[in-house]
């Protein structure tokens, strides 16, 4: 077995926490075994040019920000990426849909390259999925650059069965007066494993986040973001939150790194966690560095269980204290499905919700 140390923090806690990053043991040779997925297309127009045979040789890409933290890359090194460009001046209006059907797949990576060009704009929705009982391994990898003033938002659904587990990065990059959205919706597979970085590298440059997550049984979910506020007057904005039920386990690592010259960025991350048993395991580390000093950093946590106040007017209006914790567990995830633009991929993430918490 090899012992992989990943989702590390880019500065240690106290040791004896044992947060600073994740652990996982993965079987030799994994990695150069796994074989390259395709996902099916919808939303490709003239403005999007497409590739599915990697990059071109001469393409030289800025390095970018590692949530994921993975030193030596073994993890994504045999993935072959597919590229998006989204052309100069071109504001797409429909999302491009990326879905991969995992429910037959027993080891697969999965890697998207997408660059914003100058003054565009463009939504990508990549769903990966399985039947509810499927096994298996996957690495998702979506690697972001936004040129000057562009604005790209992606989102990720993840439908996978319960036994699988899901290495998961996010890689970005702002240009000047760029804007660049990462939402996530997690709601299957056994373990998860999530990373999102971020660079603000220029002038009012700007990056928000938000994830929506519900874990039930075993369900383990370990998240690590990063931003680098490089720029000066850039902003970041970071939202996790969810529900942990039964013996379910998360942490969240949120880390905004304040660079010498950001001159007047801002940055804010909040997280709401609903604990709905006593076994549960909730860790949460949200930090600010900061080598500059005008500038404005904020964190903050609303972390429990349902108020007896909550379940009160709730049981007055005919709904017993279990339909109430779906109701309001349904609706922190509800919060981020709102924003994905497109019926099959709705009509999926739905149906798995009713899966969880019944239709309400």
């Amino acid at each position: 077995m090899t012992e992989l140390k990943i989702n590390k923090m880019p500065t240690p806690t106290w040791s004896w926490l044992k947060m600073d990053y994740a652990k996982l043991s993965i079987e030799d040779n994994l990695f150069t075994s796994m074989e390259n997925m395709l996902p099916a297309v919808r939303g490709l127009t003239d403005a999007i040019e497409y590739r599915e045979d990697g990059l071109e040789e001469e393409e030289k890409l800025p390095e970018l920000t590692s949530g994921l933290n993975n030193k030596g890359g073994q993890i994504f090194e045999e993935s072959l990426p597919l590229s998006i460009r989204v052309k100069k001046g071109q504001k797409i209006e429909k999302p491009l849909v990326l879905e991969y059907d995992l429910t037959s797949q027993n080891a697969v990576s999965t890697t998207q390259v997408i660059r914003a060009e100058e003054n565009s704009e463009l939504t990508v929705i990549i769903l990966t999925s399985s039947e509810k009982g499927s096994a298996g391994f996957n690495t998702l990898r979506t690697q972001i650059y936004a040129e000057a003033y562009s604005k790209v938002h992606v989102i990720k659904v993840q439908l996978l069965g319960e036994k699988f587990l899901q290495i998961d990065e996010s890689e970005s990059r702002c240009a000047e007066g760029a804007h660049i959205e990462v939402s996530h919706v997690i709601l299957g597979a056994g373990k998860t494993y999530l990373g999102v970085g971020n660079d603000l590298a220029e002038y009012k440059s700007t990056f928000k986040s938000r994830l929506s997550y519900f874990c039930k049984n075993d369900q383990e979910l370990d998240l690590n973001y990063i931003v680098l506020h490089h720029g000066k007057k850039s902003e970041c904005q970071m939202n996790v939150s969810g529900t942990l039920k039964d013996s379910a386990k998360k942490t969240y690592r949120g880390t905004i790194d304040f660079k010498n010259g950001c001159a007047g960025s801002v940055g804010e991350e909040q997280e709401e966690a609903l604990l709905l048993s006593e076994k549960v395991v909730n860790n949460s580390i949200p930090i600010i560095l900061c080598d500059e000093e005008d500038v404005s950093g904020e964190h903050g946590a609303t972390i429990g269980r349902l108020g007896e106040d909550v379940l009160f007017y709730m049981q007055n209006r005919g709904i017993d204290s279990k339909a109430a914790e779906n109701l309001i567990a349904r609706a922190k995830v509800q919060s981020t499905v709102d924003f994905i633009d497109d019926e099959e991929v709705l009509s999926k993430t739905e149906l798995f919700m009713d899966s969880i918490f019944g239709e309400l």
